[in-house]
């Protein structure tokens, strides 16, 4: 009598290898995406996101239906997989995202603080441009300011593409009066601190 064939489970393929690595690598990017938008290049930002969340999805579910057809005993679990992890990647992307603001500010905190006492006491000059702004650079940490306002100071992660993001530090008070309220013009940090993002 013949042996019967052997069947390789698709959890010992290349496929599961690159699968798992897409995987981890598309939440690892997501969590540092507060990181990567400070460093990152505008000219390579859209290329990034390309290549890491558009081109790859199509071609994994191609690879895992063709590696299906192949061996339909275990190569179902591919395609099932691929498409419950994108599932569920949309609604948990914001938290995920938060996450890696929250993470980024807080290893960029102490240079906030340090820059900010310094815009606070003057310490920190120059000319303004056009629109008023004083903007500098210290170990990787963009901020600006206004002279007549050195208790704002917008701390820049990326501004491009009509995106701008950052954290904002204010610590000017603010009395609530008839037809005007106090309110954070943006996500809550911490004291004094709010992140934003907008487009345009």
């Amino acid at each position: 009598m013949g042996e019967s064939p052997y069947i390789r489970p698709v959890w010992r393929t290349r496929l599961a290898a690159v699968l798992v690595a897409w995987m981890v690598l598309a939440v690892s990017v997501m969590l540092a995406a507060a990181r990567l938008m400070e460093v990152t290049p505008p000219s390579v930002a859209p290329m990034l996101l390309l290549a890491l969340y558009v081109v790859p999805p199509p071609a994994l579910l191609a690879w895992s239906f063709w590696h299906m057809m192949r061996e339909p005993v275990t190569g179902w679990l591919a395609p099932t997989v691929l498409m419950t992890f994108c599932g569920a990647l949309i609604p948990l992307s914001p938290p995920i995202y938060d996450l890696g603001v929250r993470l980024n500010f807080q290893a960029r905190r102490p240079a906030y603080e340090a820059i900010a006492a310094e815009v606070r006491d003057g310490r920190i000059g120059g000319l303004p441009n056009r629109r008023g702004w004083i903007s500098g650079e210290r170990d990787g940490v963009r901020f600006r300011f206004r002279p007549a306002e050195r208790g704002v100071i917008d701390f820049t992660w990326a501004e491009a593409y009509g995106l701008k993001a950052g954290v904002r530090y204010d610590d000017t008070p603010c009395v609530s009066r008839r037809g005007a309220l106090c309110i954070d013009r943006g996500e809550r940090l911490a004291e004094r601190y709010t992140y934003y993002a907008r487009f345009f």
